[in-house]
């Protein structure tokens, strides 16, 4: 079918984004005179129905939440030739999983986007949302270095979470079959339903089996990402859908070689298949992974100082530009075992195309002296001068009174 010219409103500029079931398109609102990205479904019948749900879902979530990590959706709506449509938040960048495949991010760099797109993860964690599709493709890494999660068309509040919409939660996926049939079982259901709820590839175990979806799923999920941006292969490999299927309920994660033992550490808890043996939080995971992370200190100190920063808006640091020094690239060249020396060169094999310089704000307050402290100006004793006037104005008045007698009795001697 031929692009459209306007949808709603909205007058196309371009396709920039195609999948299987539909098209994302740039255009302008002409009466706010901003760009959006537009995300249309083609698609008839019941899926045209449950696209139409997702988009409204998504809608409304968004406005639910404000947090400058999260894509922003704008409006929703029906095209009769085209479909449901979305119009959002346009970002100026590409995907994570762009990034990932592209191998353009040092582990710096990876691990201040993990930062910001924690802070958009806990955002809607703190309004009870689950978002049950975290994964690199939901991602956006704009040019000045702000990480943007979005799609929250399978969101739900705190509740239930099944692996096929159909599918109620008192009847579980996997009971009597091998593990093998098992999951082959599993994927053959997936790819018939053509809407599996989420991706399998950083699905957690409970998830797959047909569990509720909390916010443990989606620290796993988010664990799965940050695994895969930092070593550039997902924790559970697979041929296919079967196998990763496979891999998920039955194998730990599978570690690179040359992965430090705390970094491997970190990751096996946080994908753990039992959900009480994860981290209890975000913030914990992350605290641990870069504590664990290849590299110099100084480069550890700038990222838990970004942990650490208030998760309130400000600019400041979650979208400052940043670039390691030269220093720093000396000092990792020569710090460190051997074992994370692989690392790192697997990491930090090319030079990151997208450098963030440092935040203006935390540059200048470090850098500028202290202020040394000035003592006040001498206050003035106003009542010892008004004392002064007051003794000189009397001895005034005394010599004009006294005056003439003193004249008379000269006059006299």
């Amino acid at each position: 079918m031929a692009d459209p010219r306007t949808i709603g409103r909205y007058q196309i500029l371009r396709p920039i984004g195609q999948g299987g079931m539909g098209t994302v398109y740039l255009a302008e609102d002409p009466l706010l005179k901003r760009r959006v990205a537009i995300k249309v479904v083609r698609v008839g019948g019941t899926a045209r129905q449950q696209a139409m749900l997702r988009f409204r879902r998504e809608a409304e979530i968004s406005a639910q939440l404000n947090h400058p990590n999260l894509v922003t959706v704008f409006d929703v709506g029906v095209e009769e030739d085209l479909g449901p449509f979305l119009a959002m938040e346009y970002v100026e960048g590409k995907s994570l999983g762009r990034h990932i495949k592209d191998r353009d991010l040092d582990s710096e760099a990876s691990a201040r986007v993990l930062i910001q797109a924690m802070r958009a993860l806990r955002a809607a964690h703190r309004r009870a949302i689950v978002h049950r599709d975290v994964k690199p493709d939901n991602i956006l890494l704009s040019e000045e270095g702000r990480a943007k999660l979005m799609d929250f068309g399978i969101a739900r509040s705190l509740g239930h979470m099944s692996v096929l919409p159909e599918t109620p939660l008192d009847e579980p996926l996997l009971l009597t079959e091998g593990p093998t049939t098992q999951a082959q079982t599993l994927a053959l259901r997936l790819t018939a339903s053509g809407d599996f709820l989420g991706s399998p590839a950083y699905a957690p175990p409970e998830v797959l089996k047909g569990g509720e979806g909390t916010p443990a799923s989606d620290r796993y999920s988010f664990a799965a990402t940050a695994f895969e941006l930092l070593t550039g292969q997902l924790p559970h490999p697979g041929e296919g859908l079967t196998a990763i299927i496979l891999h998920i309920l039955q194998e730990p994660p599978a570690l690179p070689p040359d992965m430090p033992p705390r970094l491997g550490a970190a990751f096996q808890r946080a994908l753990a298949s039992d959900p009480d043996d994860r981290h209890t939080s975000l913030p914990e995971f992350m605290e641990e992974l870069i504590d664990a992370l290849p590299g110099p200190a100084s480069m550890r100190a700038r990222l838990f100082a970004l942990l650490a920063h208030e998760e309130d808006g400000n600019p400041g640091l979650s979208t400052a530009r940043f670039r390691i020094p030269e220093a720093d690239r000396a000092e990792e060249a020569v710090a460190g075992t051997q074992t994370t020396q692989g690392f790192s060169r697997q990491t930090q094999a090319q030079p990151a195309r997208i450098t963030l310089a440092e935040d203006p704000v935390e540059t200048y307050l470090a850098a500028r002296p202290p202020v040394q402290a000035t003592p006040p100006p001498p206050r003035t004793d106003w009542f010892r001068i008004l004392k002064w006037v007051a003794l000189v104005f009397i001895l005034l008045q005394l010599f004009w009174w006294l005056a003439p007698a003193l004249a008379r009795l000269n006059l006299k001697g």
